[in-house]
């Protein structure tokens, strides 16, 4: 029987990176629907359920898993994209600074050579 794991150590940096920095990303958005107020459905699924999904099923070996973390690191990426076409520049160097620096962080670490290379050899 295959034992079920949150984190691989025997996988690449980069995926081992991406699979922690998902389950934090994850976590603080928790707290922020717990302390911040109210929650939609498009928050949780983009926020929460597809970032653990994904972390999980990349920790696991798992396509389906790597292909979620994909979504859970390009969708944010793609609204930076569009928040910044539709506002300017200005708002990449205000208090949303991190956020941006970690959203293409982990876009980076989920499409790098050594993580895609890895996803298509060993992942099933």
């Amino acid at each position: 029987m295959r034992e079920l794991k949150l984190f691989d150590r025997t996988q690449p940096q980069t995926l081992q990176i991406g699979v922690l920095l998902l389950y934090l990303n994850a976590a603080l958005a928790l707290l922020t629907v717990l302390f911040g107020g109210g929650i939609s459905l498009v928050f949780l699924i983009l926020d929460i359920v597809l970032p653990i999904g994904g972390a999980y099923g990349v920790a696991n070996s798992r396509k389906l898993g790597y292909y979620a973390a994909l979504l859970a690191t390009g969708i944010p990426l793609l609204l930076l994209i569009y928040y910044v076409l539709t506002v300017g520049l200005s708002v990449l160097f205000g208090a949303e600074l991190l956020n941006v620096i970690i959203t293409v962080v982990l876009f980076a670490l989920f499409i790098h050579p050594h993580s895609r290379m890895y996803a298509k050899t060993w992942f099933h």
